[in-house]
């Protein structure tokens, strides 16, 4: 409770929240203006481009049905979708089918690739069915502390381009009057070429809520820093959706070039994980270093879950 009341007058006493959404699906929210759109990542209107397709501020793969954003051409629509956002949908894949985020075509099924039948995890609007094979396991059960490790592997992604995909999401939710604070980076999310360097550094602060958590529920905001501060970074965005909460620095030029090579502290944003946390625990947080511009294959990523009791059940006659 002490660190959360820290994390809490940090951020009151440092930022100001510029923009918030809180939203589940059936909600609709639009960004900008409809009736005169230009793109705000290429500078273009219509009818150099196009606006036919449904753009959205968070990407649907993530859950979000209902942020859509006038901000954003056909054009640069396809090349993040095809782009970035690839990457942090593989990325994200495995946690997203464990904590069950519904993307367009629903919870993502992970399953063994090849042409002989594999272990396969997925969700049938009730419950997470898994299939494993003896020969190939990909968890490990402690029946003593009633707990489950998965051993997953991601696709193939590049850090990089999921830091630059996170990026993206705060550019599109700015205020139009801060969009240009931040030209240098919009540039450099454009850009597909990951190995240009940017930035030196961008930790990004990870927070996980134990327990069953809301997957139908996106939380984001947009922090600037107050204009009385310094030595702190200008601007965050904080998405949360399901059980995992990430913070992204939003670097600016114009702001923070005075900071270059200092050493700072930052608290994380303060979240309230699971009402009972006597039972669940507190939030678990980690810093992610996404600045590697190299692709991983094959990469496993682990996972521990909790179980209340195990009930055998009969498949084709085999218990």
């Amino acid at each position: 409770m002490q660190k959360q009341m820290e994390n809490i007058n940090f951020y009151e006493t440092n930022y100001d929240i510029i923009g918030q959404w809180f939203v589940r699906p059936g909600e609709k929210v639009v960004l900008g203006d409809m009736k005169n759109r230009i793109c705000r990542f290429c500078g273009k209107q219509s009818p150099e481009v196009t606006f036919r397709k449904v753009a959205h501020a968070i990407p649907e793969l993530l859950g979000n049905k209902s942020i859509e954003s006038a901000y954003e051409c056909d054009t640069c629509n396809q090349g993040f979708g095809s782009g970035i956002e690839n990457d942090l949908g593989n990325w994200s894949k495995p946690m997203r089918t464990l904590i069950r985020i519904r993307g367009k075509s629903g919870v993502p099924t992970l399953k063994k690739g090849g042409d002989k039948p594999g272990w396969r995890i997925e969700y049938d609007q009730s419950r997470l069915n898994i299939t494993a094979y003896e020969d190939d396991p990909i968890y490990e059960v402690d029946e003593e502390n009633k707990s489950v490790t998965f051993k997953l592997r991601r696709d193939a992604y590049t850090p990089v381009a999921v830091l630059k995909a996170f990026m993206k999401i705060g550019i599109t939710l700015l205020p139009d009057d801060e969009v240009v604070n931040f030209s240098g980076l919009m540039a450099w999310i454009q850009n597909p070429d990951h190995s240009k360097p940017y930035l030196n550094k961008c930790p990004v602060i990870y927070t996980f809520q134990p327990g069953p958590m809301p997957n139908d529920f996106i939380a984001a905001f947009i922090l600037r820093r107050k204009q009385t501060v310094t030595g702190y970074p200008y601007a965050f965005f904080v998405l949360g959706y399901g059980n995992e909460v990430f913070q992204i620095p939003l670097p600016s030029e114009k702001h923070d070039s005075q900071m270059n090579g200092q050493s700072i502290s930052i608290y994380p944003f303060p979240v309230l994980g699971h009402l009972d946390a006597l039972t669940y625990g507190e939030p678990k947080r980690a810093v992610l270093d996404l600045m590697d511009c190299t692709v991983h294959k094959g990469e496993r990523m682990t996972v521990q879950m909790g179980y209340d009791s195990r009930v055998p059940v009969d498949i084709s006659g085999k218990s």
